[in-house]
């Protein structure tokens, strides 16, 4: 009798707590994969390099040797290429772990496939976003500004995870495409196409 792989997930926001497992289901689902995904575990910002090789190792006991350990943030203003591999540094500690940085914000995600999200009654019928969605900060004001209500995180990221089209966002957001790739060979199937 075979178990189920597991996810773990670190991430720095409180919407990402209930979006990420959801994105993660939709994009191993769309190659036919399952996994359990474990709660997140959040760590401020402000905290997250001192507290990551705590929150990994914790993590790793509980995932097993052939589960994984996603940390999922935010690249703000900084170098995605420099922030992962500082976060690595803190992190992997001789275990596999995956970092996947949105450039920019959680939201970025959302821009890149926004007219996808126009179904959802928070989201403007006419919604489009035609810039790049990881060239500026603001992509919370951005999508802001396309929405019927105010927008919350705790609310609208596990609404707008489940909605998105995940085939444009790929198209559109490379780090998106870069948290795809990292789930999909971790789960064997780095062989095929986006």
């Amino acid at each position: 009798m075979s178990h189920r792989r597991q996810v773990a997930l670190v991430v720095e926001g409180h919407g990402e707590v209930q979006a990420l497992p959801l994105l993660v289901r939709r994009i191993l689902a769309e190659r036919g994969h399952t996994a359990t995904v474990t709660k997140p575990h959040r760590i401020q910002r402000s905290r997250m390099l001192s507290e990551l090789r705590r929150a990994v190792s914790l993590h790793r006991a509980r995932v097993g040797e052939d589960g994984l350990v996603l940390i999922v943030f935010d690249a703000d203003d900084c170098d995605t290429g420099v922030a992962a591999g500082r976060a690595l540094d803190v992190a992997a500690d001789g275990h596999p772990v995956a970092v996947c940085v949105a450039v920019r914000e959680y939201e970025a995600w959302f821009l890149s496939a926004l007219e996808s999200l126009a179904s959802h009654r928070a989201v403007c019928d006419d919604a489009a976003y035609e810039e790049d969605p990881e060239l500026r900060r603001g992509a919370k004001e951005q999508l802001r500004d396309r929405m019927t209500e105010p927008y919350r995180e705790t609310i609208h990221q596990p609404a707008f995870s489940q909605l998105m089209d995940l085939t444009v966002a790929r198209r559109r957001s490379p780090s998106f495409a870069g948290l795809c790739h990292t789930l999909w060979q971790w789960a064997g199937d780095e062989g095929h196409g986006t």
